[in-house]
């Protein structure tokens, strides 16, 4: 995923350093280069649009999980107040299920705020 933000430099083609050439033959002898000002010589850069887009729906998804064990949650009162106890077990587990993948969004979101 870390790829999808990550761009190359286009004003370097990756490389971090410029070379220029200011004679008229362009002889390689008296080539010189310099690091590169857009990517300070790492040859890719953040793309922040791109991050921010991703940070959102990662936001997004956490506002879903909450949802999803506010509502499993629901379900284990009503099914312990009818004596399905068979059935909330079954929605416990499902309940645990959703509270490791809320810790994974959540730390997800965290390595994503990182990289800003």
């Amino acid at each position: 995923m870390k790829k999808q933000f990550i761009k190359e430099c286009s004003h370097c083609s990756g490389t971090g350093s410029i070379v220029e050439n200011n004679t008229c033959d362009q002889d390689p002898r008296f080539d010189y280069s310099y690091e590169c000002n857009q990517c300070e010589g790492e040859g890719t850069y953040i793309d922040e649009d791109e991050l921010e887009f991703i940070i959102d729906d990662v936001k997004d998804m956490i506002e879903g999980m909450i949802t999803r064990i506010r509502i499993t949650s629901d379900s284990i009162k009503d099914c312990t107040r009818g004596m399905l106890f068979e059935l909330a077990n079954k929605y416990r587990n499902k309940l645990d299920t959703q509270a490791r993948a809320l810790g994974r969004l959540e730390m997800y979101y965290a390595n994503l705020k990182s990289f800003l």
